[in-house]
């Protein structure tokens, strides 16, 4: 099977395009091509295209030369407040790219089904109620979970082969990609500085590479519809980071619990939240604790150079 991933440089689209080898994700070797903005590849001997996704000639052109079965659209702007408060870029990062590559899809095909998958977020629920299933009712209350929620409807309401991923605080190592709720607060507690981290906040963390193998299985199962990926544990913020220090042997005393109020953040959060996840469980794909993916990151080579004094003799 030939897929395109979009965002290849991201902490996702890096880690589905690591799997371009075989070594993780599926059974079934696939070929794998990445795209983005940036004008270098992400691994060496693996296809790479850079692409601007708003410009629908060049992106109906890349999947008339891939001619992909699947495309994982991971590129997305993922900044909550920046969304709030440049919304015209955002708009421009989360919906219109949706809607180019629907069409493209649309117009490329020509009888040959392309899969697309759409990644989602609990952003798109109110954070009251949580843990939340893929039918329950959608309110967002920002505009990130309002975009999200937008490029959800594109996707789905259209006439090609559709699926939302759903997922929320991911986490996971490339030495490339942003600083995740996971590795900012390892690298602060190894240097000794003072976390102020909430503690109203309630989520599952969501191991990368649990996401990349759900994608895959969503692509060779010819899935479609709404589905939810979570991580095993249901947590605040401030007891991850505890959680985390405990895991690394590290003093935790320093990480003192506040509230979201006191961030006074543009955006507004969803404070209970978190998702379940029996649908893709049904499938085989079983969520990680929080102790298991941080042992999966262990694992890999740029983060046992980057954070030596973590690992555990």
């Amino acid at each position: 099977m030939k897929i395109l991933v979009t965002g290849a440089h991201g902490l996702l689209g890096s880690s589905i395009l690591r799997c371009a080898a075989g070594s993780a994700g599926s059974d079934i070797a696939h070929e794998l091509i990445g795209c983005g903005r940036g004008a270098e590849p992400v691994f060496a001997g693996v296809d790479y295209h850079q692409v601007d996704l708003l410009d629908a000639t060049a992106v109906r052109e890349l999947l008339a030369e891939v001619e992909p079965q699947w495309i994982i659209h991971t590129a997305a702007m993922t900044d909550v407040d920046g969304c709030e408060s440049e919304r015209d870029v955002a708009r421009r990062a989360n919906v219109e790219p949706v809607q180019v590559l629907v069409a493209a899809c649309e117009q490329v095909g020509d009888g040959r089904d392309i899969g697309l998958i759409q990644l989602s977020t609990d952003y798109v629920f109110d954070g009251e109620a949580g843990p939340y299933r893929e039918e329950d009712e959608t309110r967002p209350i920002s505009h990130y979970g309002e975009l999200k929620l937008e490029s959800e409807g594109v996707l789905l309401n259209s006439a090609i082969k559709g699926v939302v991923l759903r997922t929320l605080w991911l986490y996971g190592y490339r030495r490339q990609a942003r600083p995740n709720l996971v590795t900012w607060p390892l690298a602060a507690l190894s240097r000794g500085e003072h976390l102020r981290i909430v503690d109203d906040q309630v989520g599952n963390p969501t191991f990368v590479g649990d996401v990349v193998k759900a994608l895959l299985a969503l692509c060779e199962r010819e899935a479609s519809g709404i589905f939810h990926l979570g991580g095993a544990d249901l947590m605040t913020r401030y007891d991850l980071v505890r959680k985390l220090a405990e895991l690394c042997r590290i003093d935790s005393g320093s990480v003192e619990p506040i509230s979201t109020d006191e961030l006074f953040q543009k955006a507004p959060r969803p404070l209970r939240s978190g998702l379940h996840c029996e649908r893709l469980i049904s499938l085989g794909i079983e969520p990680s604790t929080l102790s298991q993916g941080l042992d999966q990151m262990k694992l890999e080579a740029e983060f046992r150079k980057d954070f030596a004094s973590l690992i555990e003799p």
